[in-house]
This record gives C-alpha cells, structure tokens and sequence, in this order.
C-alpha cells in the first residue's frame, strides 16, 4: 500500500492529538506532519515534523504556510481540527481540489447551518427534531423560566456560556457575550451524552456515550451507552443533511425524550474514545477519500468507561 502523507492542523489541541492518535492506529503506512500556532504544541513530538503557523484570522500568511507544506511534502490528505481551520478550508477548497488533496471537512451547508448555533435550532425545528427553546437575546422577553442559559451564537466548546439563575443575573451578562442566544436549560448534567455519526452517503453508524465534563469542556469520562432513541435520532438527523462524513451530536436526556442541544459539523473531542471502542470515523473517512465505500463496524466492547487524562510533553531540554 502506498503511503499517506498528511496534514494534522491543530496539534496542540485535544482533537488535532487525538487524530493523530487514530491515525497511528489505523495499519496504513503514513507519513504525519503537524503544524500549530504554538511553538510547543503537545503533538508535536508525535508527528514526523511540525510547523508553526499563523493563526487561520490571518489568511494570506496562513494560507500562504499551508500551500508551502503542502507543497514541499506532497500532502495529500488535510485533518483540520479547529473551527477557525476548518472554515478557512472550506473556503478554500476550490485550490485544494485542483492540487488532488483531500479535506476532511463536511460539506458547505453542514458547517454553515452546524457552526451557528441559532441556525442550528431552526434546522432542528424545521425537521421536528427535539430542541431546547431559543431566542436571539435581543427578542428575548421572560420567554422562559429560570434557570436558563446563555450563550455566543457562534463559537465552541463551553466558552462563555454562561448558566442563569434569577432575573438579575441576566441583567448583569447579557451583555457580557457577544451575539448571543438565551436558551431554556433541559435535563441535567448527569444525563449529558455524545453520540458519535459517521455516514458513507448510504448507512449511516452512530456511538453513544454517556459524558461527564472536566478540564474546561472536555469529555472527561464517558461511559458507553446502547439506546435505540438517541441512535435513532441521529440517524435521522444525519438523513436530513445527507452526511457523507462525519459529526458528532450531544443530547440530555429529559422526562420526554432525548432533546438535541448542539450539533459539531466536526470530528470532536471524543474521536479517540469512540475509536477505541471500534468506532473508527477517521480511518472510515480516509476510505472513503480513496473510493472505499464498505464500512465494518462492530463494537469491540459491550459495556466500558473511557476516562481522560493528562499527560506531559517536554521540549528545548538542555
């Protein structure tokens, strides 16, 4: 088989490591190079070489870095993992198609409906799918009971959000987040899951777990779970955008049902769990680039808790 050659943007991050990490596990002979805009990312010492690169916000000097590497080392596969790379690909795809390299991306409407998150709560209306009641914060007006949320209408992870409890507490940060949406809170945080969605254009596969949050936003224990209505619904989800890729969706569990509070258009923090646990969505979306269709998916597991950790990267030692 002849070797791979990528790219893994984003390596100082939990999903650029964690790409890595599934790709070191796949059996394909591959050559990996990193790039990151710190100096001392963390996977940096798992790749063949490593670049620092301009943050994406830069576009003609990140642009400029990238095609460079591309160039020089014949990359022809591309991971990003960060939101900010992610968008800078998509609008740039037109160039890399022409070079014959791969992106891991989804398709325009997927990012551009997925990475708002208002527009994510009209697509999940739209397609009766179960959603938390939302509202720009400009046209909210004691719509909802408390305690409620509050969050950047655009953005990732938990950053900024923020949990409120009474109406003088809204007073105070609403206008503390920029372009926001005030959203009710559903269920509770011990019934938080993360289902994994990977599809080929035809079937369509799902991994769910059970999450406890830690370390900031990041899945911090998951526990695997087997449920036929959180799999069910995001089967019908990924239908709906027509997934040829993958995205992870997290829901809470309520009295009613699952409700769907955010969608990732992404590989998420989770990818190396669910690989562990044969969900294997990176080594499936490189098949796939290279005109594979057929997907063996079988659990390795019928039960297990995944727990992160942390862990110590040493550099410039003299």
């Amino acid at each position: 088989m002849r070797k791979k050659n990528i790219l893994i943007t984003g390596v100082g991050g939990d999903i650029g490591v964690s790409i890595i990490k599934c790709l070191k596990d796949t059996g394909y002979q591959m050559d990996l190079t990193g790039c990151d805009i710190d100096p001392y990312s963390a996977g940096k010492a798992q790749v063949s070489r490593f670049f620092v690169v301009p943050e994406p916000a830069q576009r003609d000097r990140y642009y400029k870095s990238i095609r460079d590497i591309v160039n020089k080392y014949k990359i022809k596969y591309i991971f990003p993992s960060t939101e900010p790379e992610i968008k800078f690909f998509d609008k740039n795809r037109t160039y890399f198609l022409k070079k014959e390299v791969k992106i891991f991306i989804n398709r325009p409407f997927i990012l551009n409906t997925f990475f708002d998150k208002y527009k994510t709560i009209n697509f999940l209306k739209k397609n009766n799918l179960p959603h938390p009641k939302t509202f720009l914060i400009e046209n909210f007006n004691k719509q909802l009971k408390y305690p409620l949320i509050i969050k950047p209408r655009k953005g990732y992870g938990s950053k900024q959000l923020i949990r409120i409890n009474k109406p003088n507490e809204f007073s105070l940060y609403k206008n503390m987040v920029c372009n926001a949406i005030v959203q009710e809170e559903v269920g509770n945080e011990n019934e938080e899951y993360t289902t994994g969605v990977f599809s080929n254009g035809v079937q369509i596969y799902t991994i769910t777990f059970r999450r406890k949050l830690g370390f900031g936003s990041l899945s911090r224990v998951v526990e695997l779970v087997r449920n036929h209505e959180v799999s069910a619904l995001a089967e019908k989800l990924a239908r709906c955008v027509d997934l040829v890729g993958s995205i992870n969706i997290q829901t809470r569990k309520t009295r009613s049902g699952f409700v769907v509070i955010e969608v990732n258009p992404r590989l998420s923090s989770t990818v190396y769990f669910r690989h562990y646990f044969g969900f294997q969505d990176v080594k499936w979306w490189l098949q796939l680039a290279d005109g594979q269709r057929a997907i063996k998916f079988k659990l390795k597991y019928k039960k297990g808790v995944g727990v992160r950790s942390l862990d110590e990267v040493f550099y410039a030692l003299k």
